[in-house]
């Protein structure tokens, strides 16, 4: 639902990586820049500013975010000036949200509540943005959490999602590093911890949250290719992905760009695209 006048004239928030950074800081202090937490990573720094971008969000407009957890995100929005509503099925992770949104929040603010992104405790059309970012690979129903974005979206709205991406078919995950285990066609399930990822087709996207729930996808974009995936992200480089987040700023400003540019070929990691309710 938007809060303010439309305003044809004014600019859309930008919040770049080293915006990102910085409030990340503000939000959880300096240690960040050590050990990062939140799963703020080298795909936060990529995801952050193109669902930015893609939520085409003025100050006083409001979002629905699903499966925060304890992203720092919605408080950065905040700081833009714009108001998020948080549903994440895990209760502490709402409390979490709500303790640091009455000391970290900007001018905008964040209302968490419990709920299941399966089964949206909103009315039809309720809102005119929705964003999730790295987070329906997770949750069990996602065929569930297409509909009922679609159903929260009012004719018009748009909604930001990042999901990890195949263009075909996924054989394995972390294999060698990690003990995931294949569970169905492109998904895996990590053995002792029970953590759930699936990766998206064109068509699975299509149907989920495009044309199969009364949506079209109007603009999309891909990242971690052959040296930020491969020869980083899934290889034992890893162990340093949540550390000295500092490094991973010129991969983001410069070699993820680098690599959309000429790697296209080669498989990417993650798609991120904006849907448009139309029905």
């Amino acid at each position: 639902m938007r809060l303010c006048v439309e305003n044809e004239t004014m600019k859309h928030i930008k919040l770049s990586a080293w915006r990102s950074i910085l409030y990340e800081i503000a939000i959880n202090g300096w240690t960040v820049l050590l050990e990062t937490r939140n799963d703020f990573s080298l795909w936060r720094l990529i995801e952050y500013p193109k669902m930015t971008e893609y939520l085409e969000l003025q100050p006083g407009d409001m979002v629905l975010d699903l499966g925060s957890g304890t992203s720092s995100y919605p408080l950065m929005l905040t700081r833009e000036g714009v108001d998020v509503v948080v549903v994440e099925l895990d209760a502490d992770r709402v409390r979490w949200q709500r303790a640091r949104a009455e000391e970290k929040a900007g001018p905008g603010r964040v209302f968490a509540v419990v709920g299941s992104a399966e089964a949206i405790p909103i009315r039809d059309g309720a809102f005119d943005r929705v964003t999730s970012i790295s987070a329906i690979e997770h949750m069990t129903d996602d065929v569930a959490v297409g509909r009922e974005i679609s159903r929260v979206l009012r004719p018009g709205g748009k909604a930001a999602i990042s999901v990890p991406y195949t263009r075909g078919e996924r054989k394995s995950f972390f294999a060698g590093l990690k003990p995931f285990r294949q569970i169905k066609r492109n998904e895996f399930v990590q053995e002792g911890k029970g953590t759930l990822v699936r990766f998206y087709t064109d068509a699975d996207v299509e149907e989920r949250f495009g044309s199969g729930v009364g949506c079209r996808i109007t603009r999309r974009s891909f990242f971690g290719r052959k040296l930020l995936n491969d020869l980083y992200h899934e290889s034992r480089l890893n162990r340093y992905w949540r550390t000295f987040i500092l490094k991973d700023l010129p991969l983001a400003l410069i070699v993820h760009p680098l690599e959309e540019r000429l790697m296209r070929d080669h498989e990417p990691f993650d798609i991120m695209f904006q849907t448009e309710r139309v029905a």
